[in-house]
């Protein structure tokens, strides 16, 4: 939809959203390099440069790929220009006050957590999502509850039509709505528009498509809650307490017209009712591993070796379990990553990581989905408990998923070597890119693992204007080693031909080291005694073999997805 040039750029507070960049994209499917800090560290030198072309959304390009879901499926993921994001932040930092409190208190996904506008507006997201994990087991705990509704939307954000969420947007601002947020919600229909080829979907796994998304969900909130049924939201995400099987159903079917109202389906894989008695119900309410994660963190936190040495085979023994067929992956997670934590003292690291890579590795053909996840944990072990698996989804018998190809790049990125056969299959994957992202991480790999020669070669083969920009943007991250008076010239014959990375190359040429995403977790050493923690709330609730229990809530986002 056209929008009015001078209005929106009134409007918006691109300075301001900018702040919010680094943070927005920590996180993303394909996460750059820098997480884009010569955006943010320059800002004003950025939009300065930008000034007149910003809001001509057409003039910057975005990539779309696939990342896999658990069952072999695949979604799209689009990969934005950091003035794409910029302006996406720009529209969220606009309309989030305005809005936020249209959605229920029994939606739980971000809210605006912040009294001052200006700041990041999701800090206690984590918090949030285990509240909403604990309320619901709260609301099954209440002797009224006998049965249970646990659903989500099929392919949520892909069905969203993008002008049924602008008018939903116009329809909660209502008739007191300003000219300015008419103009910038024609805005945002314009960006989103831009990013889809139909008309439908929403970007995934970023701040401003969650908030936006959650409150196309609005109208459904307030007619089921209208029903007085106690429910509970998190995106797509929707769990119902009910007083019997019947009022379950009542529920599931009063859900799908609301949704149907809005072309949206219930998934049918996951829509469950469960009933009080039967086992699935036990294990909705079972925090055992629960309050031993938590448990873990206190025995972290204390750093106390004689507890620390009781713990570990315990956890170890939840790991193994998790890892299992019967085990839950959001658990061998949790636990992966606490036993990852203790490792941190230095006295405890080399028998937890060599206990703990084993495991992880084999999760890289079991469970591609979570490619990301395993790939931040083998960066704590050595390079021979996990170069077989990598060299063989990367060379010998090749992932199918390109996201994943992605992630293992950048797990080689990490290590301190890379083979020569990897070196020309990283060559492969920049000459006939399959995917220009996976061609970006195996860029950067290749410049951070090459000689001279290798990072020369990149930018005099491969560094041109018919590239896109993601591999423009790795070619000069991967030659920021080479010797200075080469790099420099390499440098200014790119901004010759695309000073659109002239924030990029400042950023480059003022750092102290190299930079190529790479991130090593703190190593620590045992205190002479104990420290004492500061005992808390025992918010969680949940049952232990059987028996309500309080439990403290952990503090890590171990199951958060």
């Amino acid at each position: 939809m056209p929008f009015n040039y001078q209005i929106v750029k009134r409007a918006l507070s691109i300075e301001k959203a900018g702040k919010w960049l680094s943070r927005d994209s920590s996180d993303d499917f394909f996460p750059d390099a820098l997480n884009f800090c010569d955006v943010t560290d320059l800002i004003d030198d950025y939009l300065v440069q930008r000034q007149h072309k910003m809001l001509q959304v057409d003039s910057f390009p975005h990539v779309a790929d696939y990342v896999p879901k658990p069952n072999g499926m695949i979604r799209e993921a689009i990969w934005l220009h950091p003035v794409h994001r910029l302006l996406y932040l720009s529209v969220l930092h606009y309309l989030l006050p305005k809005l936020d409190h249209h959605l229920s208190p029994e939606v739980y996904s971000y809210r605006r957590d912040v009294e001052d506008n200006d700041d990041y507006p999701f800090p206690k997201k984590m918090d949030r999502w285990r509240d909403f994990h604990n309320d619901f087991r709260i609301g099954c705990s209440d002797d009224q509850t006998n049965a249970v509704l646990v659903t989500d939307i099929a392919s949520f954000y892909d069905h969203i039509k993008i002008e049924d969420l602008s008018s939903r947007i116009r329809a909660l601002l209502g008739a007191g709505a300003s000219d300015e947020d008419l103009e910038v919600v024609n805005f945002l229909e314009t960006l989103l528009k831009q990013w889809s080829t139909d008309g439908y979907g929403i970007p995934q796994n970023m701040d401003a498509s969650s908030f936006f998304c959650s409150l196309f969900l609005s109208g459904v909130d307030r007619e089921i809650i209208g029903k007085r049924y106690r429910y509970f939201r998190w995106v797509d995400d929707i769990r119902i307490c009910a007083r019997n099987r019947k009022q379950a159903l009542r529920a599931l079917h009063d859900l799908q017209n609301a949704l149907l109202h809005h072309r949206m389906f219930l998934a049918s894989d996951k829509t469950k009712i469960i009933e009080r008695g039967s086992e699935g119900f036990e294990r909705l309410l079972d925090v055992s591993d629960d309050e031993h994660l938590s448990r873990i963190e206190d025995v972290i936190a204390r750093a106390s070796k004689d507890e620390l040495d009781q713990e570990i085979p315990k956890a170890m023994e939840r790991l193994e379990f998790h890892a299992g067929s019967e085990g839950d992956d959001r658990k061998f997670r949790a636990f992966a990553n606490r036993l990852l934590q203790v490792s941190e003292y230095k006295e405890f690291h080399d028998r937890v990581v060599e206990s703990v890579v084993p495991f992880v590795s084999n999760r890289l053909e079991s469970h591609p989905d979570k490619t990301d996840y395993w790939s931040k944990m083998l960066q704590e072990g050595r390079i021979d408990q996990w170069k077989d698996m990598v060299d063989k989804l990367l060379r010998t018998d090749a992932s199918v998923y390109n996201w994943q190809r992605f992630h293992l790049w950048k797990l080689l990125t990490s290590a301190d070597s890379l083979s020569e056969e990897l070196k020309i299959c990283a060559r492969s994957a920049i000459n006939n890119p399959i995917s220009d992202l996976e061609a970006y991480q195996a860029i950067i790999c290749l410049g951070k693992h090459g000689d001279a020669q290798d990072r020369e070669s990149l930018f005099v083969e491969f560094y041109s204007v018919q590239r896109s920009y993601p591999i423009q943007r790795a070619i000069l991250i991967a030659i920021q080693e080479l010797h200075s008076d080469l790099r420099d010239k390499f440098y200014q014959r790119a901004l010759n031909t695309s000073p659109e990375h002239t924030q990029l190359v400042e950023y480059l040429k003022a750092q102290d080291t190299p930079k190529y995403g790479i991130k090593v977790r703190p190593t620590r050493e045992l205190p002479s005694e104990p420290r004492l923690i500061k005992p808390v709330l025992l918010r969680g609730v949940g049952k232990i073999r059987g028996k309500i229990v309080r439990y403290r809530l952990a503090r890590a986002d171990y199951d958060y997805e």
